[in-house]
């Protein structure tokens, strides 16, 4: 698209990054691997969309282990172009000609599987993983178990999908949510007894720039995206709450299913809530998506509808992406009140223009609350702390990179610096009540044992809501 302002970004960090310790050679033509030769070709393709001057790169000698890393961390050129982000349009987000870059970004990087002495190995069509966790000891002592197939639609379902792409096993499992989550599940009246909690995440195979295209894609078509790993999640593990006895024809569409009743349909949605962080957000927004495709293949289009406004999504660092959402949600995000060098990069990347709309601007308010058209998905925008420090395992950690608020411990963690900790608070009991099938405004009402300050604070944001 032309004017793409990450166009100009891209164009000098394959000059920093990639060239910097390469040789010239303007009289002889360096011999570039096929495989490079494809991905530059989509460089300088999205180069010209956006009227920006190809890279002669054949001129260059350079170590192709710099043009591997630079595949990966096209996203992070993004992120950390901030000038940018306070001119940016929405538009942009969802460049065909971007996530065209980005899909020949993963495939580059699958190309140079084995090619370059570099162990990591990447498989961009493996699926999700789920596991399920057993909290009532705790998330630090929690069991972990492989979860396929396991979801009850007769119970209370947490599904937290992280963006996190980590090793297949409990060891590294167990270390992101303990890092992330760990006082957030720690309520064992609800985590593990009333409401059964799974993690749902990609492996490590997947690379970043397989991750972003799907996030791409998705905010190219938010109500028709879907990808063949969403909808096989959804087979394994929704199916049940759609219909009994579901059989599936060849083509993976349902070829049988014993219906059940419209009401019986909305309790059973009602137990679907999804906590997601950033790019999660996207990957539970598909595998709706899905599920909604496939209930559709039994239930009139009517019912469908009312069953997915009872699907809860609680998310942060991910706005929503339309007007009207099919399920109902709260969208966390944290900023800082004067952003002019402390802008959340990926919130922005992603729906610039909501954010812009819906950012805490008042000094003396910890947050400002919103209320999407459909009235059913609310946007809570958190001030941003100056400082932020925590207790972990007893001893006091400090948060300096707080990557402009994205970083979960912002709203996951209680801030030393903070007596009333609104965000921590009122992340944690939206969560809880939500995890509980609690849904519409009431999902923001604080639990009576806050404290007076906390609870008069939020009956003032919700008096004060803003209306899109």
């Amino acid at each position: 698209m032309l004017n793409n302002p990450f166009a100009p970004v891209f164009r000098e960090a394959f000059f920093k990054d990639v060239c910097h310790d390469a040789i010239y050679t303007p009289t002889t033509l360096n011999q570039v691997p096929e495989r490079a030769k494809a991905f530059m070709a989509e460089v300088n393709r999205f180069l010209r969309s956006c009227g920006e001057r190809p890279i002669l790169y054949q001129l260059y000698r350079f170590n192709e282990h710099n043009l591997f890393e630079y595949a990966l961390f096209l996203r992070g050129y993004m992120r950390d172009a901030q000038g940018v982000l306070a001119h940016l349009s929405d538009k942009y987000a969802c460049d065909a000609d971007l996530v065209r870059l980005f899909k020949a970004s993963s495939e580059y990087v699958v190309a140079c599987n084995h090619q370059l002495g570099d162990k990591r190995v990447y498989d961009n069509g493996v699926g999700y993983k789920l596991w399920q966790l057993d909290l009532r000891r705790g998330l630090e002592n929690a069991a972990y178990t492989r979860a396929e197939g396991k979801a009850c639609a007769g119970r209370h379902n947490l599904f937290v999908f992280m963006p996190f792409r980590i090793y297949d096993n409990e060891v590294h499992l167990r270390h992101w949510l303990y890092k992330n989550m760990r006082r957030t599940l720690d309520n064992k009246q609800v985590f593990g007894s009333r409401a059964d909690v799974y993690v749902c995440f990609y492996p490590i195979q997947k690379s970043r720039s397989a991750n972003i295209t799907s996030v791409l894609s998705t905010l190219q078509a938010p109500c028709s995206y879907m990808e063949v790993q969403d909808m096989e999640f959804v087979r394994n593990n929704w199916s049940g709450f759609v219909a009994e006895k579901i059989e599936f024809g060849a083509d993976g569409k349902v070829a049988a299913a014993q219906p059940y009743t419209p009401q019986k349909l909305r309790d059973n949605f009602r137990h679907i809530t999804v906590f997601s962080y950033c790019a999660g957000t996207a990957n539970a927004h598909r595998c709706l998506v899905a599920l909604r495709d496939m209930a559709m293949q039994i239930y009139p289009k009517a019912a469908v509808d009312e069953a997915m406004k009872e699907v809860m999504v609680v998310s942060y660092g991910y706005l929503p992406m339309q007007a009207q959402t099919m399920y109902s949600g709260v969208h966390f995000f944290s900023n800082a009140v004067n952003d002019d060098n402390r802008r959340e990069p990926f919130v922005n990347l992603n729906n610039h223009m909501l954010y812009e709309k819906t950012k805490c601007l008042n000094a003396d308010m910890p947050a400002r609350i919103s209320v999407m058209p459909d009235g059913r998905n609310y946007v809570v925008a958190l001030k941003l702390a100056d400082e932020v420090s925590f207790l972990q395992d007893g001893h006091v950690e400090v948060v300096r990179d707080q990557e402009y608020g994205h970083n979960m411990i912002n709203i996951s963690t209680p801030n030393l610096h903070n007596k009333e900790n609104y965000a921590y608070r009122i992340f944690t009991s939206v969560l809880e009540k939500a995890s509980l099938g609690v849904r519409g405004q009431e999902v923001l009402r604080l639990g009576e044992r806050e404290t007076v300050g906390n609870l008069v604070m939020n009956f003032v944001l919700q008096g004060r809501m803003q209306r899109l």
